[in-house]
């Protein structure tokens, strides 16, 4: 016991007083939103974009060594985590900025719906972050600085995107994150885990999803070109117009389907089974009709169209090298 300037002393608290906090803690998760608020906030239509790159990095490396299974799960909860906690990040900070106004065209963001509370969302935020930290730690402790820095560096786009400062979503610096964080990094990072060294055909592999997570962020930035431009966001969409933004959308597939076929053309496809990933970018004719014609909600199906064929995109070329 520690004595205190009044006297009173300090100690352990009491076993009857610490299990009230706990059921008192527990009370308040069940009393909460329940796993479909969570859900919901977590935007599952588009969490294919971390998935599929860890996918890719990992296919590829199995040409060069058997698969290690739990670092590769690791992997993938740690890059699934980022973008949730992202997501939640994004919830949070447009709900305390007033850019979630009720006439939103896009899907219900539960902070201003007033399904979760600003302090719930925060708790949420440090679980899903504090997972993604505790398991990039353990990628850190097997792959050393390289993934480290990755990791550094996803944790601070999660917050600076839409917290700052400065706040990046407000440079038009959107599209080349997503790039970056889920496409190239990713699956470099995903290779490294391991092979413990990064090839120059897996930087260019990691241009095809990056490039298809733009396209699923370049459907939500058509869609929500008004209310982004009211709320100071310069994404190229307000910046050039959604004409721009329309066949920046055709741009990424295309872009994305030539990715094969330069591996290929460099020798670093281990698999001609591969190339069917462009192939499967043809089922995106209808939806990229879909983009040159709508607007507002009716943009909703298209993207989770679009998270379809990074699916599809992902699953052929990572069969392909699987199949080498």
């Amino acid at each position: 016991m520690v004595p205190r300037r009044d006297g009173r002393r300090v100690g352990p608290k009491p076993a009857s007083e610490a299990a009230w906090n706990v059921r008192a803690l527990v009370s308040a998760i069940r009393s909460g939103p329940g796993p479909r608020v969570w859900l919901q906030a977590a935007r599952p239509k588009t969490l294919i974009a971390s998935v599929a790159p860890i996918a890719i990095g990992v296919a590829m490396a199995s040409a060069r060594t058997p698969i290690l299974w739990p670092w590769a799960f690791l992997t993938l909860v740690s890059a699934v985590a980022l973008q949730v906690g992202t997501n939640y990040i994004n919830d949070l900070s447009d709900h305390l900025k007033g850019v979630d106004r009720p006439d939103r065209v896009g899907p219900t963001r539960v902070v201003q719906a007033g399904l979760v509370s600003v302090r719930q969302m925060k708790i949420a935020i440090a679980a899903v972050m504090g997972l993604c930290v505790l398991t990039g730690l353990a990628l850190v402790g097997r792959s050393g600085p390289f993934i480290l820095s990755i990791g550094l560096a996803g944790v601070a786009m999660g917050f600076l995107y839409s917290l700052g400062p400065p706040q990046l979503s407000a440079y038009g610096l959107h599209e080349l994150m997503v790039l970056a964080f889920f496409g190239v990094l990713a699956v470099a990072g995903a290779f490294y885990v391991q092979t413990g060294s990064v090839a120059m055909g897996v930087w260019l592999a990691g241009v095809g999803p990056g490039l298809l997570s733009m396209a699923i962020l370049t459907v939500n930035n058509v869609r929500d070109a008004g209310q982004d431009a009211r709320a100071g966001r310069r994404t190229l969409v307000v910046r050039f117009g959604t004409a721009f933004g329309r066949w920046l959308y055709v741009g990424c597939l295309a872009g994305a389907a030539l990715v094969p076929w330069a591996l290929w053309a460099r020798e670093w496809l281990s698999s001609p089974w591969s190339l069917l990933a462009s192939a499967s970018l043809l089922l995106g004719l209808p939806v990229i009709r879909q983009v040159q014609q709508k607007e507002g909600a009716a943009l909703n199906a298209a993207l989770g169209l679009t998270a379809g064929l990074l699916l599809f995109y992902c699953a052929t070329f990572s069969l392909g090298w699987l199949l080498a």
